[in-house]
């Protein structure tokens, strides 16, 4: 297996199944920038960041997709999640650790922030939703400009 990715590096392509039934392919997303971020229901730190993602839809830039991946549980599991929780940003299941093999780390929550494919930031852990969002707001507007 590869090692981890730097900043600079081009981000792997990947198709994932969201929540909502629809499809997110990365390679579609070129011309954005894509805050891709990799949780899991068991993670506190994942989960107390959470609400920084409905912060930045809420955000709208016109060119921002967001895609959380759910890593390694079951639709049930993440299905419920969602629910509980009312997230309205893209989550996708990635069951059997495809596209997380993809963005190995050495942790979860495992956030990156890309531009025209390349990955741009990457922040590995969190503290709590308002500070990250400040610190992915940060780096996403230093994309736009």
């Amino acid at each position: 297996m590869a090692g981890e990715l730097k900043e600079g590096d081009a981000a792997p392509d990947f198709t994932a199944t969201l929540v909502d039934g629809s499809e997110f392919k990365m390679s579609d997303h070129k011309d954005d920038v894509v805050i891709l971020n990799f949780f899991a229901s068991w993670c506190g730190p994942c989960m107390r960041e959470m609400p920084a993602f409905d912060m930045l839809k809420k955000d709208e830039y016109s060119n921002l997709s967001i895609l959380c991946v759910n890593c390694e549980e079951d639709k049930t599991t993440v299905d419920a999640l969602v629910e509980n929780h009312g997230f309205t940003f893209p989550i996708a299941y990635d069951e059997d650790g495809t596209i997380g093999a993809k963005y190995p780390s050495e942790g979860i929550p495992y956030t990156l922030i890309i531009k025209n494919g390349v990955i741009e930031k990457i922040f590995l852990g969190a503290q709590d939703a308002d500070t990250q969002y400040k610190e992915y707001k940060g780096a996403i507007d230093a994309c736009m400009n």
